[in-house]
């Protein structure tokens, strides 16, 4: 069996976790709008034991856990229940997310939504799937695109720059969405659904995993700086196309300082 195979097993068993669980217990971690559950750990925990085992002297971040500086050229980086406010809501737009990164490269990606049984995956050039299938970017141009943003609910200090951009993407742009798991937009825009993200505030396990899966379906993500950050949070940018990611890098550049 291929790793990405024992990947896809791990992430479907977890989002099995997830969707069949019961007794939610929620908590609070740095703000009132950043929940973290029992099921999160759990999850998380399965995940990390399994993946350890299936790559023996990897590394692993994950957003329920502290992390050291990495001393492995291998790094899982892991979203065990990406949206847990829509989790704890019962909104069916939670997923699983397993990243793997050579080098701080992202090369192998698995997303999984239990609900809705869409499975997204991609190892570096052998292309991008949806439950079997090839999935490739949309080529449609901005005016006619659909923009998947946030407001940076975990830290609300620089959402009037946020909101600022959206209004100007707003007005250009086909149509704004938000489903509240980045992880699960961004593989929208790999499968041509939506065309763009813009996000003020993701942490590495919110867009380590897709960005595999955007790369090989033909789009793009990128930080406020150029690369994103797979160490730290950060500013970023999806698009379907370069032209497009040029263009919404020139709208959020006017609200926001970037290098």
């Amino acid at each position: 069996m291929m790793l990405i195979d024992d990947v896809i097993s791990i992430a479907k068993e977890a989002g099995r976790m997830m969707a069949e669980s019961k007794d939610i217990q929620v908590s609070d971690k740095d703000s009132k709008d950043n929940h973290v559950t029992n099921m999160d750990v759990a999850v998380q925990e399965f995940i990390k034991e399994k993946l350890l085992t299936l790559l023996p002297g990897s590394a692993f971040i994950g957003e329920e856990s502290d992390y050291d500086d990495i001393d492995s050229e291998y790094c899982w980086i892991v979203d065990p229940i990406d949206g847990t406010t829509n989790f704890i809501r019962h909104i069916p737009a939670s997923v699983t997310s397993i990243g793997l990164t050579w080098n701080d490269d992202p090369i192998l990606g698995v997303v999984y939504n239990p609900y809705t049984d869409e499975l997204y995956y991609a190892e570096k050039g052998k292309g991008a799937y949806l439950n079997g299938k090839r999935i490739h970017a949309s080529n449609r141009t901005f005016e006619h695109s659909i923009v998947c943003l946030s407001w940076g609910a975990y830290d609300k200090s620089g959402s009037r720059k946020a909101f600022a951009v959206s209004e100007e993407l707003y007005g250009i742009c086909e149509d704004i969405r938000r489903t509240g798991a980045a992880a699960y937009e961004l593989c929208k825009i790999a499968e041509g659904s939506v065309e763009m993200l813009f996000e003020p505030i993701l942490y590495p396990w919110d867009h380590a995993a897709a960005t595999t899966i955007i790369n090989e379906a033909g789009g793009a993500v990128e930080g406020i700086s150029g690369k994103a950050n797979l160490r730290h949070r950060d500013l970023v940018l999806a698009s379907n196309n370069k032209e497009n990611m040029r263009l919404l890098r020139e709208i959020v550049c006017k609200s926001f300082q970037c290098l």
